[in-house]
């Protein structure tokens, strides 16, 4: 007898006992599922997380530079080398960065009608709004043109409109005094303060940052940032960013740094691996029940057909084809468990993702495991009966009643 007929008699055993088979896979199912799932959970955690955390609108790996002063010397008197527009093209070209955010600052008191408030301006290129997730809601972003035309435009945010302009006003083309300066208005974007604190700003201003360079005399490129393509690489790909900025502005006395998320990305990890681990290891125990339920009904089918084993041995099966038969037979019945149970995994998936805050993710390799798992478990816990079965006397076998 082949594994293949092997197989075809476990399928035939496990079917002819239909109810008693799916009790006895039930603790497969539910410990596969509940495992798959948890990790899936898991794993959609982990990455909601680190989205939130190193999300593009939020956050951002500053380029900051950092005097070394020669050997001998204090270095109290030094200044910071200037960013160019050749840097930022520079920065876009290191594998891993998404974006490159180039601006500056600048505070102006803002005049329209009888209202008047003190705003926050950030100067900016039209880079910063894809890469910042900037949502324009009435108007249009900045472009290249206005930057390098010294276009005196801007961006008023959602809380400057409502309180320098009616519901029913249009601001789009409106002519605003900033600084004693006339500013054309051109767009209007969401604010991203939370709720709570826009009753108590006047709001806040985008305009192009060679408008703010000239308006208030600072530099063009005040704070540099650039925008990993994969949350998971963020720390290699800030350190590759300033290193290449460093080699390419042949610095001697200085270098440019990043903050280092390497360590707070280790405790992430750590701390959602030994939550999955710690959960996952619970309803593990399940498949461990499981196992103990397959290996007691493969005893009990020991037991039903012993006149059946001492009928192979006496026509020449041998103890290794018997024991194969009952392993084999025990691994089937604990992988169609294992394929049930990853079936309600998905679905279990699905539902959670649909009806809570968490996208839970299963990836080909832990169904992978899945499946492997329960087989093993299958093996595990089906030698001792295939063990018990290979070793019966064909004589005392042939006698069983």
């Amino acid at each position: 007898m082949n594994i293949w007929e092997s197989f075809k008699i476990a399928l035939s055993s496990i079917w002819n006992h239909k109810i008693r088979s799916i009790l006895t896979m039930l603790g497969i199912i539910i410990g596969v599922a509940a495992v798959i799932i948890i990790v899936a959970i898991g794993q959609g955690t982990k990455k909601q997380m680190t989205d939130e955390l190193f999300a593009t609108d939020k956050n951002a790996i500053q380029i900051y530079y950092e005097y070394i002063p020669p050997e001998g010397e204090e270095g109290m008197f030094w200044e910071e080398p200037e960013l160019t527009s050749e840097d930022i093209q520079t920065l876009s070209e290191v594998p891993g960065v998404k974006a490159v955010l180039a601006t500056n600052q600048g505070w102006g008191m803002m005049v329209h009608d009888e209202e008047q408030g003190e705003m926050q301006i950030t100067g900016v290129g039209p880079e910063f709004f894809s890469a910042r997730d900037i949502k324009v809601v009435e108007g249009r972003a900045l472009y290249a043109a206005d930057n390098d035309g010294l276009n005196r435009v801007l961006l008023i945010d959602t809380i400057a409109r409502e309180k320098f302009f009616k519901e029913t006003e249009n601001p789009i083309g409106e002519i605003i005094d900033l600084n004693d300066n006339p500013y054309k208005i051109v767009g209007v974007y969401e604010s991203p303060l939370p709720e709570q604190f826009r009753n108590m700003e006047s709001g806040e201003m985008i305009m192009p940052r060679s408008v703010i360079s000239m308006m208030f005399g600072n530099r063009e490129i005040e704070q540099l940032s650039v925008i990993a393509s994969d949350p998971e690489s963020i720390s290699e790909t800030g350190r590759l960013a300033a290193e290449t900025l460093t080699a390419e502005k042949g610095l001697e006395n200085g270098k440019y740094s990043t903050n280092d998320f390497e360590d707070y990305e280790r405790e992430l990890n750590t701390m959602i691996s030994l939550l999955t681990l710690l959960i996952g290891s619970i309803a593990g125990i399940s498949l461990l029940v499981g196992g103990i339920g397959v290996m007691n009904i493969m005893l009990v089918s020991v037991t039903e057909r012993t006149r059946e084993i001492g009928l192979r041995k006496a026509i020449g099966a041998t103890r290794r084809k018997i024991l194969l038969q009952f392993l084999i037979e025990s691994i089937t019945l604990t992988s169609l468990g294992g394929m049930i149970g990853i079936g309600l995994a998905v679905i279990g998936s699905i539902i959670v993702s649909k009806f809570s805050p968490i996208t839970a993710t299963i990836s080909p390799l832990i169904v992978l495991i899945g499946v492997s798992f329960s087989a093993f478990i299958g093996i595990i816990f089906g030698l001792l009966p295939a063990n018990k079965a290979s070793k019966l006397s064909p004589i005392d076998a042939l006698r069983y009643e």
